[in-house]
């Protein structure tokens, strides 16, 4: 089985990854867990939720996670079943922060004393501050992208940071849609008055909402940074599109005098004046330069160019 179980001040804290069939059965066997709780654990990942019962509270959290060959973010879940002396975590996948935690607990006598000097909902206090707390590594991560995002934006680089806004906004969009539910689910257990979790833990889960918070505050001003540079992007790109197109218009105009003699005077007419003079290529020359040269006066003088 793939359980770890720490107990401690007659509270236990049960950690279970990647449940089997046979950890599942365990905990049938040793609570009396609601069904439809235990079809959440085993069936497809769902978004934060709290459920109240009398004697526990079934929680569903989620948490942001990189992917090794990526920079794309991801959650994995984790469903809580809170009792007056108990705490049981499944974690569908395992999370490393988490399972660091646990054991810097179970090898640590002071830390434990700390942790499990109440009830099992402190001992959630302390995981979940644990756990926002490398949320936030994650959101400074995300921070330092968009400054590098915006450097590349302002030197132009217009193809890679096309990219990198694209990945920048999937990111932070993933990780608001994982962040934002779960305001309410700790804002539920702050107000929550049961015996397992009352209202003098109230401040603890307060210390927590605060965090998801300021987490949340977070990446509503990376979006609008994102929002502001891919705009910003957007103008950089059309000005030098326009810029381009400016100058061969120019070109085009510049040439079109040009054109024009050499195709009246590549036709095999003999009337055309001063054909048979053999200064009339510089007559040609000169006209042209003195067209040429107005058009660029014209077009300097309408600030075109």
């Amino acid at each position: 089985m793939a359980i770890k179980i720490k107990t401690y001040n007659n509270i236990s804290w049960v950690n279970i990854v990647e449940p089997t069939a046979e950890d599942l059965q365990y905990l049938k066997s040793n609570y009396k867990f609601h069904p439809l709780d235990f079809k959440d654990v085993t069936g497809e990942s769902q978004r934060s939720k709290i459920d109240i019962y009398p004697s526990y509270a079934f929680i569903i959290l989620r948490f942001p996670i990189t992917y090794k060959d990526s920079h794309l973010i991801g959650s994995h879940e984790l469903d809580i079943f809170l009792g007056k002396d108990y705490l049981v975590i499944v974690q569908k996948k395992k999370l490393k922060a988490l399972d660091q935690y646990f054991y810097k607990v179970a090898n640590h006598h002071k830390l434990q004393q700390e942790v499990f000097s109440s009830k099992a909902a402190l001992v959630l206090y302390y995981i979940l501050k644990e756990l926002y707390g490398s949320t936030l590594s994650l959101v400074d991560w995300l921070l330092k992208d968009i400054n590098e995002a915006e450097i590349e934006v302002y030197e132009e680089q217009t193809k890679k940071a096309v990219r990198v806004l694209a990945s920048l906004r999937r990111n932070l969009l993933t990780f608001k849609s994982i962040v934002d539910p779960e305001r309410l689910v700790i804002k539920t257990l702050a107000h929550l008055d049961k015996e397992y979790c009352g209202q003098e833990l109230a401040n603890y889960f307060d210390d927590i909402l605060d965090d998801i918070e300021k987490i949340y505050n977070i990446l509503l001003n990376g979006k609008e940074i994102i929002d502001g540079l891919h705009e910003t992007n957007e103008t950089l790109t059309s000005y030098r599109l326009n810029r381009v197109m400016r100058i061969l218009t120019i070109f085009s105009v510049s040439l079109l005098p040009l054109t024009l003699f050499t195709g009246l005077y590549g036709m095999n007419v003999s009337s055309l004046p001063l054909i048979h003079d053999e200064r009339l290529i510089w007559y040609i020359f000169g006209v042209l330069a003195v067209v040429i040269g107005g058009i660029f006066v014209w077009l300097k003088k309408k600030d075109i160019i």
